[in-house]
């Protein structure tokens, strides 16, 4: 008679997680027992530079930051699978959409405050100097579209899994936490964050791209999602021209209107000199050639 079959107990398969992460980190010389930060990950010639800002590749690569039409209304996504231009990388993600053309910028910006405070430590900044640092214009119209960008940062939660790295990384928000000082209005003038320390996970081994910031912020948000792509590789592979539009969570059904926008963005990053050659072929096959 067969034996039924056996079960994990979930004490044990946590352990053995745990030991994995443990593992694949350690390789890489972070040791998650005492406070690590974000700028110890980074190679001395990305660590001396403060006109980068990085994001991680299992993001830059995803559809986590849309680039949609501003009349579009964001969704709502309740444990959504994003589309991940590596098969082996699921995202799963619950939350309001987040989009390049704010979100993913003010998130970039953020990071670059507390990449030298250790993982799950507080630091803070103020609105103003956000806004600034994002090159919007100064106004209580621009505070109020960053509050709402660290609103939304806060109230979500991303579920990674890589199967070529260690496993599942754990359900990460892309802000943890945060207070804030208040004005006479109520408003939050000066905010304290707090960035969760599994993000390490996906910062560690050089699994990061780092953007040349006051090129970058100034970019649309198309042409934004294809630096991310081609900055996140050495030598990127041809892009489909729908794999792209997947990325970028576009739900424009006209491709002859598609194909437009990407030509656009194309000539932008070539012109920023993102790369020294970017192209959309007539297979519908976007090439770059980078510097």
């Amino acid at each position: 008679m067969d034996s039924a079959p056996k079960t994990v107990n979930p004490s044990i398969a946590s352990r053995v997680e745990k030991a994995q992460r443990n593992a694949y980190l350690s390789t890489r010389g972070i040791v998650l027992s005492i406070p690590f930060q974000m700028d110890l990950l980074f190679p001395n010639i990305v660590a001396e530079r403060d006109d980068l800002r990085h994001i991680p590749n299992d993001y830059a690569r995803s559809s986590l930051f849309t680039a949609r039409n501003k009349t579009q209304p964001r969704k709502t996504l309740m444990h959504e699978k994003l589309f991940h231009y590596n098969e082996f990388v699921s995202l799963l993600y619950t939350g309001i959409e987040l989009r390049a053309e704010s979100d993913e910028i003010v998130w970039l910006q953020i990071l670059n405050y507390g990449q030298s405070v250790p993982f799950g430590e507080p630091f803070q900044f103020s609105v103003k100097d956000l806004v600034k640092d994002v090159n919007w214009s100064r106004n209580g119209r621009n505070y109020d579209r960053a509050r709402e960008c660290i609103s939304r940062l806060k109230a979500n939660e991303v579920l990674a899994l890589n199967t070529k790295a260690y496993g599942t990384s754990g359900s990460i928000s892309l802000i943890q936490n945060y207070t804030t000082v208040n004005d006479s209005d109520g408003k939050p003038t000066q905010y304290r964050v707090w960035i969760d320390p599994n993000l390490i996970v996906l910062f560690a081994g050089n699994t990061f791209t780092s953007h040349r910031w006051k090129i970058y912020r100034d970019l649309s948000p198309v042409a934004r999602r294809l630096t991310d792509y081609i900055e996140s590789h050495k030598h990127p592979y041809p892009l489909s021209l729908e794999k792209f539009r997947q990325m970028c969570g576009s739900i424009d059904s006209s491709v002859t209107s598609w194909r437009q926008t990407v030509k656009r963005a194309c000539a932008e990053v070539q012109q920023a000199k993102i790369a020294a050659m970017v192209t959309l072929n007539k297979t519908d096959q976007i090439y770059c050639l980078r510097e």
